[in-house]
């Protein structure tokens, strides 16, 4: 029996996050109960999930090889990983892979868009070390978000790309057994695949991701016609993480064929002019202001009406305590109101005076200036929670178990539902609410804090679901960044970029 090492270290880094990412910050994650997990522990916290490692599991049962996970650190998107929290995680994760040996393969479980203080490149970096360990004939492949940007080092450390086509991310599963496959296929002799990789110069905006909706669906489109193609193993795109401020950030198209560099190469390039022909399409503002989008869903006739809140996007690195929209709903009288805020320091608050009792808080806007300042709020504490919850539903990534840490809800006098909490948890599950007892579909106007990721949970409840075009360290306008290490040209910020 064939035996194949995997681990992974997660991370969407936001270079412009007031917030750095320490081996703290993965122990506490809130998208898994334990944010770094060691061998059998992997299995008991992914079996059975919607994973990549999920499929890893799923794959090793169904081609009959001994999958060794060895480590796999997950935390919420955040601020560049420090250099401590790097060699730590990865020095790990190495030892690992070294003193377990020999393999046959090794599957990486990546992110695709992480940056610590010494590499800008997080996982190509570990690409080439878990390459220059294994040595050149031992296979390796990669499996990556959609969101990751794609460098050369990924490319050429690797056997294999193997990129999920669809965001919301919900095909992580079908992604890992792709990845398996193609692994035993070079295992056994039967394939040594060619591949090409093509990085445009240009950015698709978080806004326009959506592979369900023009203008992204003609670019998964065109994706699975290349995949269709004669001899054509795997073709990916990565969407790209626009808040990473280094050379490979933007969009990428990768062909992974079964011989031919040059079809690798050729249809690469076909399905990177198609995107580029519709660079304009993925520049195009749109989205409401804050103001606005609390006018438009008080004046709504079906509720409840989702607001999007791409400033505050968690899951891209976000603070989770912007106070923008909350501000202009007690501005405006929205009394039948429900969001998250991440607030430790109001949460202790509520521990203190117990359930039921009263507090006067100033919550939210406390981690920097691009979030909005503190609001004041008087209300009653009428849960509070250890914060863990589980959801086995298709959501975005997979996920199962997770951590929102301590936290309260809320009932403000002037009528809006807070529910606070400890840590930077995305709103992907509705069981974040229910766990606490709040039903979401009760409000007139509930804000998620993310654009693609609350989708999948969301949409079922929603009457409508509206883009909120907010500042923030996500902010969907990137003219609003200082970029250091970005490429230019780079469209649209150089609007005369050319591909040739």
């Amino acid at each position: 029996m064939k035996r194949i090492a995997a681990f992974g270290i997660h991370h969407e880094t936001n270079s412009f996050s007031s917030r750095p990412t320490t081996f703290e910050s993965f122990q506490t994650s809130g998208l898994q109960r334990e944010g770094v997990q060691h061998g059998p522990r992997i299995e008991e916290m992914h079996k059975g999930a919607k994973t990549v490692f999920s499929g890893f599991f799923e794959a090793a049962n169904r081609l009959d090889f001994e999958l060794v996970p060895i480590l796999f650190a997950a935390t919420d998107p955040g601020g560049t990983i420090t250099a401590d929290a790097f060699d730590q995680l990865v020095n790990d994760a190495l030892v690992g892979l070294r003193d377990q040996a020999p393999w046959d393969g090794v599957l990486l479980n990546q992110m695709g868009a992480a940056v610590s203080e010494s590499y800008p490149d997080v996982d190509g970096e570990i690409a080439r070390r878990t390459r220059e360990l294994v040595g050149p004939d031992i296979p390796v492949v990669m499996t990556l978000d959609l969101h990751a940007n794609v460098s050369d080092q990924m490319a050429e450390q690797t056997d294999a790309l193997v990129i999920y086509h669809t965001n919301p991310h919900l095909d992580a599963v079908p992604r890992a057994n792709e990845a398996c496959d193609l692994l035993m296929r070079m295992i056994s002799g039967e394939i040594s695949p060619q591949h090409a990789l093509e990085t445009p110069p240009m950015v698709i905006g978080i806004m326009h991701q959506n592979t369900n909706f023009p203008p992204m669906k003609g670019i998964i489109d065109d994706l699975q016609e290349v995949q269709a193609r004669p001899g054509v193993l795997h073709a990916s795109v990565g969407q790209g993480y626009p808040w990473s401020d280094v050379e490979e950030m933007g969009f990428a198209c990768y062909v992974l064929h079964e011989s031919s560099e040059y079809e690798a190469s050729r249809l690469a390039r076909w399905l990177t002019q198609r995107a580029w022909d519709r660079r304009k399409e993925f520049a195009q503002r749109v989205g409401m202001t804050p103001a606005d989008a609390v006018r438009h869903s008080l004046a709504a006739g079906e509720e409840p009406v989702v607001l999007l809140d791409a400033g505050d996007n968690i899951g891209a690195g976000s603070a989770g305590d912007s106070t923008l929209i909350l501000a202009e709903a007690i501005s405006q009288g929205a009394d039948s109101y429900l969001q998250t805020l991440r607030d430790p320091e109001a949460v202790a608050a509520c521990d203190k005076v117990g359930l039921g009792g009263k507090v006067n808080l100033q919550v939210g806007g406390k981690t920097d200036g691009l979030h909005g300042t503190p609001v004041s709020i008087t209300g009653t504490v009428t849960r509070v929670s250890d914060g863990a919850f589980e959801d086995n539903r298709a959501l975005h990534a997979g996920w199962t178990f997770y951590d929102q840490g301590r936290c309260a809800v809320v009932e403000c006098d002037s009528g809006q539902t807070l529910l606070l909490v400890s840590t930077s948890i995305g709103n992907v599950s509705l069981e974040q609410y229910y766990s606490v007892g709040v039903s979401p579909e009760e409000f007139k106007i509930v804000v998620a804090k993310g654009v693609m990721s609350p989708r999948p949970a969301y949409e079922p409840i929603a009457a409508q679901m509206i883009l909120v075009n907010s500042p923030g360290a996500t902010s969907a306008d990137l003219s609003t960044f200082h970029y250091a290490h970005r490429r230019k040209p780079l469209y649209p910020f150089e609007e005369w970029a050319t591909y040739k």
